[in-house]
């Protein structure tokens, strides 16, 4: 009988980490776990995995991303499946190059079952149709309209900060900043008119397209 493949699962919610093990057990996988980038960096060492399974969203220190480069320096055989909250590598400030050549990248909101995940482990793993399981690249995905560049100014928006602050923590000028954030709201198809209102608007569309928040039924 031959051996299992073997996952490692990097996920800091532990109810969510056990999830995605034990669907993945059931689906005759070998499975570790980890809770962070250190945590995963010992677990590869010990498992010699295949695929990792990872989140970008791992609380502080090293993100998902930074964790994915390391493996690609230092155990560039394993392959990678991004399970996330976020739309694409813009909202960790990445560029979609970010995500590489057979890498897959699911949103967990996207997901109707495990099944899906079963099937983009099994697409790396054969490197085979994983432009299959790319959800970064839906032109559906929650603020495909901005740039990297207005994403990052709608993030300060929702820190909420001012234009002016924005402005200083950018290193532009003020007026720079009234005209990007103008041009956010026009994309977004929120009216300025009201400008406190719209700052409130497009600041929920952040965190719900971040996955901060749940979308309202």
């Amino acid at each position: 009988m031959p051996l299992a493949r073997t996952i490692v699962v990097v996920e800091n919610e532990s109810l969510l980490r056990d999830l995605i093990a034990r669907s993945l057990e059931s689906a005759g996988f070998s499975v570790s776990t980890a809770a962070n980038a250190a945590d995963a960096k010992r677990a590869v060492k010990a498992a010699d995995p295949d695929v990792c399974v990872v989140d970008i969203e791992l609380g502080s220190g090293p993100n998902g991303f930074d964790f994915a480069d390391y493996l690609g320096r230092e155990a560039p055989d394993v392959g990678v499946v991004f399970l996330t909250n976020l739309p694409d590598p813009r909202f960790a400030d990445r560029d979609a190059k970010t995500v590489k050549q057979n890498q897959a990248y699911l949103r967990k909101s996207q997901m109707v079952d495990s099944k899906e995940l079963v099937g983009a482990v099994n697409a790396v793993l054969k490197e085979e149709q994983v432009d299959d399981f790319r959800h970064d690249r839906s032109s559906k995905r929650p603020l495909a309209s901005l740039s990297k560049r207005q994403l990052t100014v709608l993030k300060l928006v929702a820190e909420g900060l001012s234009n002016a602050q924005i402005a200083q923590a950018r290193g532009t000028t003020v007026r720079a900043v009234e005209g990007m954030v103008s041009r956010i709201f026009q994309s977004l198809g929120v009216d300025s008119q009201s400008e406190g209102n719209a700052r409130v608007e497009v600041t929920k569309l952040y965190l719900i397209a971040s996955g901060a928040v749940a979308v309202e039924e």
